[in-house]
Parts: structure tokens; sequence; C-alpha cells
């Protein structure tokens, strides 16, 4: 019984190990980057996340009035709009400056070339995961929390973890385009909500939002498409996490865009 135990107790701390070897397989450069190269932060920050949106901040706002917000909100979607697009446009820039079947192989992420440029704009992106669960709180603080259950789709946790073991594993530049695809929504998206943010007298002229929701599905097929046709066409490579996370996901997203399509909003009203 001892020994089983014991073998148990090891192949535990092997399969840990084996997970915690394969999460350091990527560009060594880009891994000793923050919230990359640490296995603390990410979790702490998921962790007070769940703790902020189910009991500190319904705790909080049980007794007090809505908050407005208007003007923070209004300069945090613009900010996002603004670094998103900085973002994308580097990174096309990157792009042309590269050789794209290069980047579609193994790189190595260095000062001299264009990947370092890239690879930071990505890295930019992927701490905006982290800004973005102001999302949810701003709900919590003007009591629209109702309003964000009704989006099955919105899970900045999931979304946060996915890039974190993108950049702990991939080697690969062709992430870059699922990016670009990704973000592109993202200034979209954010538009939407920083111009609802002024008010009435601009939401009049919002006639598009209907379609922010489509927007979002076909990003999902696009991404998918890209992983299961375009790249294997083209003979990059890419981590196997990094293939079976765009398709799970985006399939998932894709999904949850669907039977949510008739929500009038799917992030803010």
């Amino acid at each position: 019984m001892a020994n089983f135990v014991e073998r148990r107790a090891f192949n535990i701390i092997g399969i840990f190990d084996g997970l915690e070897d394969y999460l350091n397989t990527g560009d060594p450069v880009v891994r000793e980057w923050f919230l990359v190269k640490s296995n603390f932060w990410p979790i702490f920050l998921v962790g007070l996340y769940l703790l902020t949106i189910k009991v500190i901040g319904p705790s909080f706002m049980r007794d007090r009035k809505p908050f407005e917000l208007r003007k923070t909100m209004i300069i945090y979607n613009l900010f996002l709009v603004a670094t998103y697009f900085a973002c994308v446009s580097l990174v096309i820039y990157g792009m042309t400056k590269s050789d794209p079947m290069a980047m579609c192989k193994d790189t190595v992420v260095t000062k001299k070339d264009y990947t370092y440029l890239m690879a930071t704009c990505g890295w930019v992106i992927y701490l905006l995961k982290y800004l973005e669960f102001l999302d949810t709180i701003f709900f919590i603080l003007r009591k629209k929390r109702q309003a964000y259950h009704k989006s099955p789709c919105h899970s900045p946790c999931l979304t946060s973890t996915l890039w974190l073991i993108f950049f702990r594993t991939e080697r690969s530049g062709f992430q870059a385009y699922p990016i670009i695809i990704n973000s592109v929504i993202h200034i979209v998206m954010y538009s939407y909500y920083g111009l609802a943010a002024m008010g009435p007298s601009v939401r009049k002229y919002l006639w598009w939002k209907r379609y922010l929701t489509i927007a979002q599905m076909v990003q999902f097929i696009l991404i998918i498409l890209f992983v299961t046709v375009v790249m294997p066409l083209t003979g990059c490579s890419a981590a196997k996490t990094s293939i079976y996370i765009n398709v799970v996901a985006a399939a998932l997203f894709l999904f949850c865009s669907i039977i949510s399509i008739d929500i009038p909003s799917n992030r803010k009203s």
C-alpha cells in the first residue's frame, strides 16, 4: 500500500514537472517578460478578479447607488482602441519588413530585427486582456450585473490564460495573423462602447451595433479556417497547443456568439 501511494505521488509530481517543462518551450526571450515568466502573478490576478466579481464587488455595491462612470468608461474604451490600433499597425508594419514564410517557422525573437517589435506588440495586447477585467467590474459598479450574465461569450479569465499558454509555448510567428484578426474586432467593439458611453446624442448614430456579434462570429470562423486550412497549405509550423487552443476556443466562442445573437448588448448597456 505504501509503495502504491508513493508511486501515485511520484506520477502526479512527474505530470506537473512535465507540464512545467512544456510551458517553458516557447521563445526564451519572451518567456522572461512580465506576466509570462511568473506562474504566480497570472493566477493571482485571475483569482483576485474572480473574488472581486463574485464577493467583493457585489458586497460593496449591495446598499449603494450605481456609479455613473461615464467619463471613466469613455477614457477606458478609447485607450483600448488606441492601444490595439497602435499594436496592430506595428505588427503589420513588422510583417511587411519580414519574410512571411520565415514567420511561419520556429523563429528567434531578437532586438536585431522586427521579430522583437512584433512580439512586444503581441505582449502588450496580452497585457490588455488583464486590463479588460475592468469590463465586468464596471458592470458591477453600475449595477448592470444581470446584463453581464446574459453574455456567455465574455470570459476574460479564459482569454488571459490562453494567451499566457501561447506566450509560454509558441515559437512560430504564425500567431500574428489570429492576433491581428482578434485585435481588429476589439478596435471596432471598443470604439462602439466608447462612443456609446458619450450619451444618447451619439448613440443614435450607432446603427451598426447589431453587427458587432456578427463581426465576432466572422472572426472566429476566419481563425478556424486560418489554422486548419491556410496554415497547413502554406507549410507553416506551430506548437500543437496553439493549434488546439485556436480551434477549440474559436469554436466555443462561435457557439456562444450564435446562442447570444439576439442579446441587445454583449458587453455593456
